[in-house]
């Protein structure tokens, strides 16, 4: 299992050292995902037909939420190996309905991507960030490994987008504080703006 974690966190310094290389070429949030499946899929561990089906997008939750009770659903996951062979698991075709296929298999990777430009307020921003993290942190979705990965681009030479960012991380901040399990990622367009790679990832203070 630790192998397919390692490939994911690889997958994401890739996409990390693209998007601030060339952060012309994101411009929405599927940009990420295309990318980071690519690196994924390129690692060797993923090279086994089998193995690439561990990753899927767009897979939605156990949980659902609101009036209507409608799944939410995940960006990316990665299945946990042992329980998507069960032969029970295996069985079900992709027009089956999705209760006893999610109660069957497991989670071993979860994650949510966003991209931040400057068109929402702060309240905006918290209210996006704690969904994403109760779909992440919901015991009954039963999520091993959740990773919350944004990216943010701004013209850092005004002053006031620096600090948009940093409120940004504040709120990152406080949800790690309350999910220390949540693996967040908070990297800028500009590396100046936050030079040493290992603070693109929100840690405990």
């Amino acid at each position: 299992m630790i192998e397919l974690i390692e490939a994911l966190e690889k997958a994401i310094d890739r996409v990390v050292a693209d998007f601030q290389g060339w952060p012309d070429r994101y411009w929405t949030e599927q940009d990420i995902h295309w990318n980071l499946i690519f690196n994924l899929r390129n690692n060797d561990i993923f090279e086994k037909a089998q193995a690439v089906e561990l990753i899927r997008a767009e897979f939605p939750t156990i949980n659902k939420y609101g009036e209507k009770r409608t799944r939410g659903h995940y960006d990316l996951v990665i299945l946990e190996p042992i329980s998507f062979r069960d032969s029970n698991v295996r069985a079900f075709k992709p027009w089956a309905p999705w209760d006893d296929f999610l109660s069957r298999v497991k989670l071993l990777i979860a994650v949510e991507v966003k991209i931040w430009v400057d068109r929402l307020n702060i309240n905006e921003i918290l209210d996006i960030v704690k969904w994403d993290i109760e779909k992440l942190t919901d015991p009954d979705n039963r999520v091993q490994n959740p990773y919350f990965l944004n990216f943010v681009q701004l013209d850092f030479d005004r002053e006031l987008m620096k600090e948009y960012y940093y409120k940004l991380r504040e709120q990152l901040a406080d949800q790690k504080k309350q999910w220390p399990t949540v693996k967040i990622l908070c990297v800028p367009n500009n590396y100046k703006v936050q030079s040493q790679t290992f603070d693109n990832w929100v840690w405990l203070k």
